[in-house]
């Protein structure tokens, strides 16, 4: 008796097409619909993982401010400035009122000069850049500057001058602050009693990639926190004529970063370190600097023609206050790599990683007539999604790169074996170990390139798919 399959034997190819089931006319269609529906499915863990590695960057962040809130945050030192009141007259309700305004008189010159130590403090497995710093403040005030105000010699109020020193952490300060100027010593007071001060403010913006944290749309402001000392003790006649100068030495403890906003009319700000990986921020950047494996030593000189903003400003003018906060500038002490950041754009090259191994393993089983179940297909696809747990986890422990060879190496090794097992060809299982971690390196470049990486990954991913265009023309559908 003929069986079935002999009696189809017989039968024209279009006559038989049609006795077959829709499963096996459609078979290799509806792996591929599986397989991507898979790959879909596959970025609901990895958009689990970007939101891990992003908790895991704030809980950093919570630690270091942990340690910082205790120690001194980042300084920007803004000052010595002069300040005068002086009596104004105005018109309210068609009387004569008179009124006391001031003037802030900024420094024809201001020399700084700074030495910073950095160290680091740890908190469990996290790390935060601390440092103690000397810095020397000094110049002169001319009091010339005032004739370009208008305002008569008898307003001014010469025995209520002071000098202001705006900061950003107060206790950061680690030794009393006095004040050197015609030979006296003035003691500096906590805080800044100047009526009708505008703390000026501005937008914080970093475009340095590498940087650990997110510092867009952080806002600085100065004169919020400072100290005064009282110039009664110099004789009015002094202070209203020639020029004042100053010496202030500040010893202070501080995070992350140390700024100064160019008040002088001439600026100068030397600073050395024993920091290897500074990040020079702010408005200018200096004019020369030396980085070694020991430190750094940098110098700027920034002009009154550089800023947007004159040496005497009224003490309740926004604008200039919101100019002078714009105007700081300094260096950020950051670590040379972030593995957050690491982290981040290695995900982003997750899908391709997963597509072009569901790709070649899709290829050896039409090739080789060997059957890959949807399940197994899951499984090699969580084992590379689980490469950026471990990664991520390794990476604060050890660093990116040797977490990246350790977490690549244990996924290759996994996905091999089990292939092998799966297809039962040792060698099959070998060229797919390969590409995994053909892609795993060349995924590394592209991590550590920053102007070529487009270009680079493009051209790889072009090239990719050219082989691919090529060996998919021995599938038939």
């Amino acid at each position: 008796m003929e069986t079935k399959e002999n009696q189809n034997s017989f039968l024209p190819p279009a006559i038989s097409a049609q006795r077959r089931s829709f499963t096996e006319r459609h078979g290799t269609t509806i792996k591929v619909v599986v397989v991507g529906i898979l790959i879909l499915l596959l970025l609901i863990p990895l958009s689990m993982i970007e939101s891990m590695i992003r908790e895991r960057r704030s809980t950093k962040q919570s630690a270091i401010n942990d340690v910082t809130s205790k120690w001194g945050g980042e300084q920007t030192v803004t000052g010595p400035c002069l300040v005068i009141p002086y009596a104004e007259t105005i018109i309210e309700d068609k009387k004569e009122i008179q009124v006391t305004r001031n003037l802030l008189v900024l420094p024809e010159a201001l020399n700084a000069n700074g030495n910073v130590s950095v160290e680091k403090r740890k908190r469990g497995i996290y790390d935060a850049s601390v440092y103690n710093s000397d810095v020397e403040l000094s110049g002169e005030f001319d009091m010339a500057v005032l004739k370009k105000m208008n305002i008569p010699q008898s307003s001014f109020k010469w025995n209520e001058m002071q000098v202001i020193l705006g900061l950003s952490d107060l206790k950061g300060i680690t030794e009393k602050v006095t004040l050197q100027t015609n030979g006296k010593i003035i003691s500096f007071e906590s805080g800044l009693p100047v009526e009708n001060l505008v703390s000026g403010s501005a937008t914080v913006v970093s475009d340095k990639a590498s940087v650990a944290y997110d510092y867009n749309g952080n806002t600085y402001e100065l004169f919020t926190v400072g100290l005064n000392a009282k110039l009664d003790s110099i004789g009015a006649d002094t202070l209203a004529q020639g020029k004042l100068p100053f010496n202030i030495k500040l010893k202070m403890n501080g995070s992350q970063g140390l700024y100064v906003v160019p008040i002088g009319k001439t600026t100068t700000f030397q600073l050395q370190s024993n920091w290897a990986t500074p990040s020079f921020d702010g408005e200018f950047l200096p004019a020369n600097r030396d980085i070694t494996k020991n430190g750094f030593t940098s110098d700027w000189k920034v002009l009154d023609l550089n800023r947007s903003y004159g040496q005497v400003i009224r003490a309740d003018n926004s604008s200039a206050m919101n100019q002078m906060a714009s105007s700081r500038f300094g260096v950020r002490f950051i670590q040379s790599v972030d593995q957050y950041q690491q982290n981040l754009r290695s995900v982003k090259y997750a899908i391709l990683i997963i597509l072009l191994t569901f790709v070649v393993v899709f290829f050896i089983e039409m090739l080789q007539k060997k059957s890959v179940n949807p399940f197994q297909y899951l499984l090699v696809g969580l084992a590379l999604v689980l490469f950026y747990s471990l990664l991520l986890s390794m990476s604060e422990v050890w660093g990116f790169n040797l977490a990246y060879i350790v977490a690549a190496l244990m996924t290759t090794v996994l996905i091999m074996l089990h292939l092998s097992s799966i297809l039962k060809n040792r060698k099959q299982g070998l060229l797919i170990g390969g590409l995994l971690a053909f892609l795993y390196v060349f995924i590394f470049i592209l991590i550590q390139m920053e102007s070529f990486a487009l270009l680079v990954g493009s051209l790889g991913l072009f090239a990719i798919l050219a082989v691919i265009m090529y060996y998919s023309k021995k599938i038939k559908f």
